[in-house]
């Protein structure tokens, strides 16, 4: 009877801790959907709304706002679109915040209307620049629009107070994993999972 009882207590115990994940990642996915909404319609202001906060510290609110709304012009026009959830993690709670990391694709489309960017020697600097970044088989040239189409497989940061659902989000960039260092203290990171260098979910 008492091996029963434990092992009831244990199912009941792991019933609760899946349903509280489950929850979690509803919660996550619908903050998500409204801030890739946000970001298809270039709503800044939305997009900012949803950032984590602490970066604030680093930027005020109203540059990081401006910031965005600067990335077009000057010859370039970009449109990001096809939004695809593909992993959340588990969640972690530390010091009064809850962690988890969203594995996400993207499609990004970014069109040059500036002759400077319409000569060969640019172009193959552009496609050179981009397949970098995100991997030679993610990137075409559309020469009809002078536009390349970029699949991106990208990573992000989920964090919330803990007792809410007001989820906000940080990328993760290798190229700047020192912010990261700074913002998302190592053992949370440690405890997702986290690939230094490759700032996605171990498989």
């Amino acid at each position: 009877m008492q091996k029963f009882i434990t092992l009831l207590f244990a199912l009941a115990v792991f019933s609760t801790a899946a349903r509280s994940q489950n929850d979690d990642s509803a919660a996550i996915q619908k903050r998500l959907d409204e801030y890739f909404r946000a970001t298809e319609a270039k709503d800044w202001n939305k997009v900012v709304d949803m950032v984590y906060p602490k970066l604030f510290g680093l930027m005020e609110k109203k540059d990081m706002v401006q910031l965005f709304a600067d990335m077009e012009g000057n010859g370039m026009v970009f449109q990001m679109k096809d939004f695809e959830v593909r992993k959340i993690s588990e969640t972690v709670t530390y010091e009064g915040e809850r962690f988890a990391i969203v594995d996400y694709s993207a499609g990004l489309n970014i069109r040059f209307t500036s002759e400077a960017y319409q000569d060969s020697s640019m172009v193959n600097i552009l496609k050179s620049s981009f397949e970098t970044s995100y991997g030679a088989g993610r990137v075409s040239y559309n020469p009809a629009d002078n536009s390349f189409d970029i699949q991106a497989e990208k990573t992000m940061y989920a964090i919330a107070p803990e007792g809410s659902e007001e989820w906000a989000f940080m990328e993760s960039d290798p190229a700047q994993a020192s912010l990261t260092g700074t913002l998302i203290p190592k053992v949370v990171r440690e405890e997702l999972g986290v690939v230094e260098g490759n700032e996605g979910m171990k498989e």
